[in-house]
């Protein structure tokens, strides 16, 4: 409801400007109307009361001449011309003659109307020489001479309504011209304005969805160009300042990978590995040492977050890693070592699960602690899987925390796969979370498989999984069989 009464309140400059041109058009309009049905009706007014006034100055001569032939020859010539005039006119037409000894008038066939007379006299007093009788108004035309005065008066409602027409007529040319204004305004708008500013959103757009470097065209207008010269500086700049960041992700990501072992000839073993951040770097980090005694150091670790801070977090580890197997072969030790020295340099907040493996590939033995890492699943020759067990806290947490190791003894065609939580983390567009049963049952369906096969499967099956998905955590996967001396 609240992105609906947004839209309606967001309306285009082409809406809003069409709206205040009409609204004050409409004003100027209806103010004119009524001015010129104001002055029209005046002058109509006017014109009427003079030509009335002329027909009473044409009817007096005759009057004189008849007067003398009595009141009747009078009346019967008053009643024909107003018959005739009302045929001719349509309005009602009135007609009285006052003598200077007494008035006798001519009304309808229905007779005189005392009342009618005195309104008619009332309304040559008015400035209008207008007045109101019954249900309409009449004008009054008078002339006098020798002794005689005659009154012409005339209904009008034709009038009226002959002004009304023409003010329609007029408020029908306005709307017209209106239409007309609003056509020349929306095509002036839509080409100096409206197409203008599509293309620069087209342009913005582009440059919202990567395609940095993008320029739109220049326009005729000044601002517009302003506008357009600005973008294009924007995204110019953003383009090389995504080139110098892609050189420097490049270089980091180098840097990441050579921090990666590189080769895994081990005598006595198979190891496969795959690594794939969700960003250019990632909070991932594997490893493979061999150590002073003759044995084998495998080391799997994954720090919250990813992209550049986990990054060269996994560096610090990597070199304090390096350091601890210089003094000591337990991996419950090696925790301890890396703990204390990157508590106290980790940014807060930032933590580090990892699982440190030692094997002899000579007798199969391994030994191993885990710092709150994903479980190892131990994968026997007859297929059947089990789990490795957390030791201790998460590096990071506590700088006094201590780890134990545990010692399993295996046999050839054994098993082990080490993974980060990015794996059993992964989704599909529905939601779904690959999970650690269904990791389990495809590592132990691959048995047959060999190791790098086995890795192979395991990263198609991912990619399936996630269906176009993208990958929102990194991925570490590290494989482990034991094999003949």
């Amino acid at each position: 409801m609240d992105a609906l009464k947004q839209k309606r309140a967001q309306r285009s400059i082409r809406f809003q400007l069409l709206l205040v041109v009409n609204v004050v058009l409409a004003v100027f309009v209806v103010l004119f109307l009524i001015f010129s049905y104001q002055r029209n009706l005046a002058e109509r007014l006017a014109e009427k009361r003079i030509a009335l006034d002329e027909e009473a100055a044409t009817l007096l001569p005759s009057l004189l001449q008849m007067q003398d032939q009595g009141k009747e020859a009078v009346q019967q010539y008053l009643e024909t011309v107003c018959s005739q005039m009302q045929e001719i006119h349509a309005p009602v037409h009135h007609i009285v003659v006052r003598f200077q000894n007494g008035p006798f008038k001519l009304l309808s066939e229905q007779g005189a109307s005392a009342e009618l007379v005195e309104v008619i006299q009332q309304a040559t007093k008015s400035p209008r020489h207008a007045s109101r009788f019954g249900n309409s108004e009449i004008v009054v035309g008078t002339y006098s001479q020798s002794g005689i005065t005659v009154y012409v008066s005339e209904t009008l409602d034709n009038l009226y309504g002959s002004v009304f027409a023409e003010v329609l007529n007029n408020l029908t040319g306005f709307i017209v011209l209106s239409l007309i204004t609003g056509i020349v305004i929306n095509i002036a708008l839509t080409t100096i304005v409206t197409r203008p500013l599509h293309h620069l959103v087209q342009t913005v757009q582009e440059i919202g969805q990567g395609q940095l470097g993008a320029q739109s065209e220049t326009f005729h207008c000044a601002e517009l160009n302003y506008l357009t010269h600005e973008i294009n500086e924007m995204s110019t700049s953003l383009a090389a300042a995504e080139n110098l960041r892609r050189l420097q992700m490049a270089k980091a990501r180098k840097i990441q990978e050579n921090l990666l072992p590189q080769e895994f000839n081990i005598p006595g073993l198979n190891v496969a590995a795959f690594f794939q951040p969700a960003d250019e770097v990632g909070g991932d980090y594997y490893d493979i040492i061999p150590l002073s005694d003759g044995t084998w150091l495998f080391c799997i670790a994954d720090i919250t977050g990813h992209g550049i801070s986990a990054a060269m977090s996994a560096a610090v580890l990597k070199t304090l890693l390096i350091q601890a197997t210089e003094h000591t072969c337990s991996p419950a030790e090696i925790l301890d070592f890396i703990n204390r020295r990157f508590t106290v340099v980790s940014p807060v907040g930032e933590f580090v699960s990892m699982q440190i493996l030692r094997v002899v590939p000579q007798t199969h033995l391994l030994e191993y602690a885990s710092a709150g890492h994903e479980l190892a699943c131990f994968l026997s020759p007859e297929g059947k899987a089990s789990d490795s067990e957390t030791t201790g806290l998460l590096l990071g947490i506590d700088e006094d925390a201590v780890w134990c190791n545990m010692t399993l003894q295996l046999s050839k065609g054994y098993r082990l796969l080490m993974v980060t939580d990015g794996v059993s983390e992964t989704h599909n567009p529905d939601g779904e979370m690959f999970g650690r049963k269904r990791l389990t049952a495809l590592f132990q369906e691959c048995q047959q498989l060999t190791i790098e096969q086995t890795k192979l499967k395991l990263q198609e099956r991912l990619s399936h999984f996630r269906n176009g998905n993208p990958q929102q955590d990194d991925v570490t996967i590290l494989l482990l069989e034991m094999n003949e001396d």
